[in-house]
């Protein structure tokens, strides 16, 4: 696995630099540009200020420098960082990806139409329930040392997300953040 350079909250708006203060809320946004990840956290006024692409990942965050680190995460927001990971040629984005299809399925927010032996890899072809569209996405036999780097990636790309909710093992993350910018 390649070197990880991932995007960790920041401590201030990337716009305008206002630090955050305890307790403050403001947004994380996240957006694939090519075969990186890039992510802008901002405050309520420099959000509420733009138009977020169709394509970005948000979600509220509550800023809480003693809370003790953990994840949570909207699973929308997984569910479109699974769709734009599609076709990243990356291998370490493929990796990513692979791990998000398997919490998908693990909610049951995907479902396995049949495994794929072509080509020399292993893939399996998923759609989620109740729609036709399937999307393939490559096996990878992780490690556990990869596995935890995988699980450290997602932990810093949704740090601080609100309303988290405890997933069982093997990938211990949680969901829940806001959908909406509306009600902050």
């Amino acid at each position: 696995m390649g070197d990880w350079k991932t995007p960790k909250r920041d401590l201030a708006c990337r716009r305008c630099e206002h630090a955050f203060e305890a307790d403050e809320k403001f947004f994380s946004t996240l957006a694939v540009q090519g075969d990186e990840i890039r992510r802008d956290d901002l405050c309520r006024g420099c959000f509420r200020g733009t138009e977020p692409a169709p394509e970005t990942i948000w979600w509220r965050t509550l800023h809480q420098p003693d809370r003790k680190r953990g994840l949570a995460l909207d699973f929308e927001a997984i569910e479109r960082l699974f769709e734009q990971l599609e076709g990243c040629e990356e291998e370490r984005l493929q990796r990513l990806r692979y791990v998000l299809c398997l919490l998908l399925l693990r909610k049951r927010r995907l479902k396995v139409v049949r495994i794929d032996r072509s080509g020399g890899e292993e893939a399996m072809v998923v759609r989620r329930p109740r729609k036709q569209v399937e999307m393939r996405v490559v096996v990878f036999d992780l490690t556990p040392e990869e596995t935890e780097s995988l699980r450290g990636e997602l932990m810093a790309l949704f740090e601080g997300a609100e309303d988290g909710e405890p997933m069982p093992d093997p990938l211990p993350v949680s969901g829940g953040a806001e959908s909406t910018a509306a009600d902050s």
